[in-house]
């Protein structure tokens, strides 16, 4: 999810629609028919207030057109780089944030148009506008209340008031980088 919200900021808008891949971190079950998205990626894209399409699975048509802009971008932005040496992630993301303005640049074969221009001319106008914060990925674990009506959270090492009523029972923790909730039977 990082790398999808990583390109809507990127992009400056969100789109009507995501179509990801099968992949397991969007789709919880592939189906011919009608794929199920999964919590965490619907919980996304309700951030975001958008549709998510998953690719039918064996439906190779349907990703032709990726597949072949993934080989061009390995092509046109990472073989250039392959025999530099970085020193730091963010000397390597500044080399390949230029080597894609090149790219997105470049005048397709026989127009005089690049994908920048067609980007700001067409497909710009139609993203919705980005939320005023980024969306926090959450994440799940399973705590049993103490007797003194606290959890244990081991990713932080810190205790956490639940209601008396609880002690004794499993519950469930979803967490973010600033946002811990408890629930028990939802």
């Amino acid at each position: 999810m990082a790398c999808v919200e990583n390109a809507l900021w990127f992009y400056g808008g969100v789109p009507q629609a995501l179509i990801p891949d099968n992949l397991r971190a969007a789709a919880s079950k592939s189906s011919r028919y009608e794929p199920r998205v999964n919590a965490d990626f619907a919980d996304f894209a309700e951030y975001y207030e958008t549709a998510v399409l998953p690719t039918r699975a064996y439906r190779p048509r349907d990703k032709a057109i990726v597949e072949n802009a993934v080989r061009i971008i390995y092509t046109r932005v990472f073989a250039p780089l392959r025999n530099q040496t970085f020193h730091s992630i963010a000397e390597l993301n500044n080399a390949i944030l230029e080597q894609l303005k090149k790219h997105n640049a470049m005048s397709f074969r026989g127009r005089e148009y690049s994908r920048y221009s067609l980007f700001e001319e067409i497909e710009k106008q139609a993203l919705k506008p980005l939320p005023e914060k980024r969306y926090e990925i959450k994440k799940q674990s399973r705590a049993t209340v103490h007797k003194n009506s606290h959890i244990y959270f081991s990713k932080d090492k810190h205790y956490y008031s639940v209601p008396y009523e609880h002690i004794g029972k499993r519950v469930k923790v979803i967490y973010s980088e600033s946002v811990i909730e408890i629930y028990h039977k939802n």
